[in-house]
């Protein structure tokens, strides 16, 4: 279930739809570019910058002193921090019509549109920059690997990849109790130490892999396809390793493009299965559908429902899996924006019921998981260093008691994590990914209360 959520989240963060915002920023560029009055530069701004008190100062000195270069590149920059692109690309705009000459204007400019999926726009910044002497080779480099992208992201046939391999080490890898004393037919018992914590590690590989073909329809509306893929070979619990795939796809149609540009409607079909101990373990097929709403730059919303079908087959390794098998579906909701230009936020719900065959197998789920990605300038690399703080809770309450534990009580679980990655960039689109998290259960029966701290490193790709 962990391993499902972590590359759920990884899915996440890559297949996101953009918002697509050029048209207004481009509106706004040319009102300033054409020395609009006054009047028309204060109803372009947003609310965002309208709050801030020292974007207010900076914008009415520049209103009153239009041609001073130096006041407006600390506007612009002001706007950037505040997160309001469209006021910062109209203010650069601006100076480039008193001086066309200015290269790191266009550069910005171009990084500017690039932000805001008007990606036509940013290229036509970026081209005439592209082999520029008076920018260094980091930023050539940089713009580049824009210009490519931009092609790719351009194209009716859209592909993109993540991937990362590395090792892991946990100090409870099979999720032992944390008590030596259990329950089993009703008395307590002590654990057998075959089912003791156990300390381990693994190798292990993942991937995402997104197609987006596009209709051309100028509304937005495309079809959308995702594989997730994991692996990992436990260096001694072999009966751990662990393999899981799954694929969706579906259409997803522009929902209000000029009201709320880049929302979205979503349906889509799910395929999956899970391989445990070298052995098929489960297979599952459903349906879902979900809402994309990036109401601001501060924050977006997409909530979700899936329906899915469970088959779990018997193994040497687990006898008795098959009685999980049934439906379950899930009522979610991924949350995601800014906190500022350099630090952002993304929150996902998820609400799941469960059926199994007998009803001790049967449950149901709550889960939340916060994080906060923060960009900052690293020791190397042409891109920022991220670090992601993250904490998660999830309560599992089953339907039953299991007779074979105890007729008294019924299992409920509250399973905490806290955990830090830090994604280190060696070039545009490889780097080091660390990650650290540590997790514990408390639950109704000592048989299910665990702790434990795990720890993985490896190299990461995207393009």
């Amino acid at each position: 279930m962990l391993v499902k959520q972590n590359i759920h989240f990884v899915a996440e963060s890559n297949a996101r739809p953009r918002p697509r915002k050029g048209a207004r920023a481009v509106a706004f560029a040319a009102l300033l570019a054409g020395c609009a009055s006054s009047a028309a530069f204060a109803q372009q701004k947003t609310a965002a910058a309208d709050a801030d008190l020292e974007f207010n100062t900076l914008f009415h000195q520049s209103m009153q002193r239009p041609a001073d270069v130096e006041l407006a590149f600390r506007l612009a920059r002001r706007a950037v921090e505040v997160g309001d692109y469209e006021a910062a690309i109209g203010v650069y705009e601006r100076i480039l019509f008193y001086n066309p000459r200015l290269v790191r204007v266009k550069l910005e400019l171009g990084r500017l549109y690039y932000r805001l999926g008007a990606y036509e726009s940013a290229r036509s910044y970026f081209q005439p920059i592209a082999q520029s002497t008076e920018l260094s080779a980091s930023e050539l480099d940089n713009v580049a690997a824009y210009l490519v992208e931009i092609d790719r992201r351009l194209q009716t046939s859209q592909w993109s990849f993540y991937g990362q391999a590395g090792v892991r080490y946990q100090s409870n890898a099979n999720y032992g109790p944390s008590s030596t004393l259990i329950l089993g037919g009703s008395v307590p018992a002590l654990l057998p130490p075959s089912y003791a914590a156990q300390a381990d590690g693994n190798a292990f590989a993942l991937a995402t892999i997104r197609h987006v073909y596009d209709f051309g329809n100028q509304r937005g509306d495309v079809w959308e396809s995702n594989l997730n893929l994991y692996y990992s070979q436990q260096f001694q619990l072999d009966q751990l390793n662990l393999g899981f795939a799954e694929f969706n796809t579906g259409p997803r149609f522009a929902l209000l493009p000029d009201e709320l540009p880049g929302s979205s409607v979503r349906a889509y079909v799910i395929a999956g299965g899970i391989a445990l101990g070298g052995a098929g373990y489960l297979g599952t097929y459903g349906a879902g559908v979900s809402l994309y709403a990036p109401f601001s730059l501060w924050f977006g919303l997409e909530p979700f429902l899936e329906v899915r079908q469970r088959d779990y087959q018997n193994t040497a390794d687990y006898p008795t899996a098959g009685f999980q098998s049934g439906s379950m579906w899930t009522l979610g909701a991924n949350m995601f924006g800014r906190i500022s230009d350099t630090v952002g936020w993304r929150a996902r719900f998820s609400y799941n019921d469960a059926s199994g065959d007998l009803p001790w197998f049967s449950y149901n789920n709550f889960s939340v998981d916060v994080a906060v990605p923060i960009e900052f300038q690293g020791l190397w690399g042409v891109r920022r260093w991220i670090a992601i703080p993250s904490v998660g809770y999830s309560r599992y309450s089953y339907d039953a008691p299991n007779p074979f534990i105890t007729n008294l009580v019924t299992q409920v679980d509250n399973q905490y994590r806290v955990g830090l990655a830090l994604d280190v960039p060696i070039h545009e689109q490889w780097g080091l990914l660390t990650q650290i998290q540590y997790s514990w259960s408390e639950s109704s029966l000592p048989n299910y209360a665990f702790d434990n701290f795990s720890i993985s490193v490896g190299p990461n790709v995207r393009f």
